[in-house]
């Protein structure tokens, strides 16, 4: 079938659509990882669909299953299979406390929100269908919210605001109070039966050069309905055999076309990870980022960096990779302070926060002092008489005065991850920058 697909290609257009189709793709297989640690029988988070596995501790470094997590809240996830019908959410209320509920579908775009922001915190169910659901609602769940998803498959990451581990006794029972219930349950009726799905083995495509993300890239685009707009692109990269649900096979490609789509492959993830305009060092926030339309340069930049990432009036991730200077942040080679003069202090409905990762692997920075992310709310937080605040940045602890600011970084190339919880005022607007890192002079 694929040498069918690729029967009058050159090896030009075989390079540009892999290209094309590396860009459009690569968040599928991003994603994928979230369904194999669910579907997959031998992975140690397996269980049924429909169920919420509730994380209930902070995000350490042994955690890997998702890209620059966040140390402010707890983790929970659930994948809806929406093919037999809706999957009800339920929320317990929550007193005030910041929690979001993000619905993402299969091309990592997000749904509307359920949350302290968009819906409050009192209790309530929302019910999420797929694309091809007609039918109604049982009288019991007459006042349901109802969100509509593009997806036979969506992805529910909840998080639920965590004021430091002293807070966890208090904020994991009401975690575990948030519930996934398939609808026929509260219609009264059996459940549908449905064919299995044989989910494909865990894929690290970010240590992958060949062709395979292509076999993966199938496979999610079936759980998908894409839209009219889209039909042209889609068959354009049917030209190289990325069609969905249908098998991809390297090997049955002539080699000069094989090798003509993995420089494809190669260039696609050049130009994925370019940085775009920089302010200050720090790459701030596209306001497309959670519904990117047809921008799917940056739908791949944000999910090779941080997967997940929320709407922009959910919360703002500035990142930055670079110095004052303009060198690659590395630990090995210098110490560095971030400060906050008070008039730059992030404004925030919510709250905001500082995590280091290592550059390689794009996970928290294993320390001796388990400190991963340093915040508003971390009590050992310390502002100057001016109302600034100085983070110090290296892998070793400073002096004594400075190690309630310190947020440790390892001893070699890392990044920063600033994030704003409910932003407010300008950063709302898209007007805040953070200030620059700066490296400091022994």
């Amino acid at each position: 079938m694929l040498e069918q697909a690729t029967t009058g290609l050159s090896a030009q257009e075989a390079r540009d659509i892999a290209r094309e189709a590396y860009v459009f793709g690569l968040p599928l297989v991003e994603h994928y990882r979230l369904f194999a640690m669910t579907f997959r029988p031998e992975s140690p988070q397996f269980r049924p669909a429909d169920q919420f596995l509730h994380f209930s501790r902070l995000s350490t470094p042994e955690d890997r299953e998702v890209v620059s997590p966040n140390n402010d809240t707890l983790y929970s996830v659930a994948a809806l299979d929406l093919r037999g019908g809706p999957v009800v959410l339920e929320t317990p209320e929550l007193n005030g406390r910041y929690f979001c509920n993000q619905l993402v579908d299969i091309t990592t775009n997000n749904l509307p929100y359920i949350g302290t922001r968009a819906t409050g915190t009192a209790p309530g169910r929302f019910v999420v269908s797929g694309p091809d659901w007609t039918g109604q609602l049982p009288e019991s769940l007459k006042d349901a919210t109802v969100i509509r998803s593009d997806s036979w498959f969506v992805a529910a990451l909840l998080r639920v605001g965590v004021d430091g581990p002293k807070d966890l006794a208090a904020a994991a029972p009401l975690q575990r109070r948030f519930k996934a219930t398939p609808l026929h349950v509260f219609s009264e009726q059996p459940a549908p039966a449905l064919p299995d799905v044989s989910w494909l083995p865990y894929f690290d495509d970010k240590a992958d050069t060949s062709l395979k993300a292509f076999e993966y890239i199938n496979f999610m685009m079936q759980w998908h309905r894409f839209s009219e707009a889209e039909r042209p692109l889609l068959a354009r990269l049917a030209r190289v055999g990325v069609r969905p649900g249908e098998s991809f096979d390297s090997k049955s490609l002539p080699p000069d076309l094989r090798d003509a789509m993995l420089e494809g492959v190669r260039e696609a993830r050049e130009s994925i990870q370019q940085r775009p305009t920089l302010h200050q060092g720090w790459e701030l926030p596209d306001p497309k980022v959670g519904e990117f339309g047809d921008d799917y340069a940056l739908r791949a930049r944000v999910a090779w960096n941080y997967l997940y990432a929320n709407s922009p009036a959910e919360a703002l991730y500035p990142i930055t990779h670079l110095d004052a200077a303009g060198r690659p942040l590395d630990g090995a080679r210098a110490r560095y302070v971030l400060r906050f003069p008070k008039e730059a202090i992030p404004p925030v409905r919510f709250f905001w926060s500082l995590t280091a990762y290592d550059a390689k692997s794009h996970m928290l920075v294993e320390n001796d002092i388990h400190r991963y992310s340093l915040g508003d709310r971390s009590r050992t937080l310390r502002r100057s008489e001016d109302g600034s605040i100085s983070f110090f940045l290296q892998g070793t602890p400073p002096e004594a005065a400075r190690q309630s600011n310190w947020l440790p970084v390892p001893s070699a190339p890392f990044y920063l991850l600033l994030r704003l919880y409910g932003p407010t005022g300008s950063a709302l607007q898209g007007r805040y920058v953070p200030p620059a890192v700066e490296a400091l002079s022994d």
